[in-house]
């Protein structure tokens, strides 16, 4: 999925497992479609654990971090961001890769009670309130007024896959830097 869709989507796809061994269920619903400028879309993947793979998953995604280049010299700035969790905007308690950067979310979704997380990916939604129905509300942030990002840059939003080293110009994450040394300056 990552090769096909991984660059149109401004992500690394960092919240999803690896795969759903280490679960007891799972649950997968996708639509994404490649358009001429953008994949559009959403995945949807939910996985029940046993106690202790909950709570390896859970300390899993609590540590994802991303380190973003600002150029391919080998002493290149460099900047490390780290996931958010929150706690306030979403029907369950929620890790945030992304959160409307170019139009797409990325989060993962606890749910305590049932040991079950919810991996969610959404690319360009087009939430209104009457059309949130054809996805899962439930998964959705509360405030579905929160997607309209008509004004102002979405490049300006929430992400770990990308960084402002200079106004106006951003760097996003590269496959190709997975393991690259940290030679420059921390930004």
């Amino acid at each position: 999925m990552l090769e096909e869709y991984g660059s149109d989507l401004d992500t690394g796809l960092f919240i999803f497992p690896n795969d759903g061994q280490n679960a007891v269920s799972v649950e997968y619903e996708s639509a994404l479609k490649t358009g001429m400028f953008d994949t559009d879309g959403y995945i949807f993947f939910s996985a029940t654990y046993e106690d202790d793979e909950f709570q390896k998953e859970i300390e899993r995604l609590s540590k994802i971090s991303c380190t973003v280049f600002e150029t391919n010299r080998e002493d290149s700035d460099y900047h490390i961001e780290n996931i958010i969790y929150d706690t306030e905007t979403y029907n369950f308690p929620a890790y945030v890769s992304s959160d409307g950067y170019s139009s797409v979310y990325e989060y993962a979704l606890i749910d305590n009670d049932n040991k079950r997380i919810i991996y969610v990916l959404l690319s360009y939604p087009n939430i209104a309130n009457d059309e949130a129905e054809t996805v899962q509300k439930d998964y959705l942030k509360k405030d579905l007024n929160a997607y309209d990002l008509k004004n102002g840059s979405t490049l300006e939003r929430f992400s770990i896959y990308s960084f402002g080293f200079s106004k106006g110009i951003w760097s996003e994450y590269s496959p190709e830097d997975e393991g690259r040394e940290t030679s420059g300056k921390q930004r």
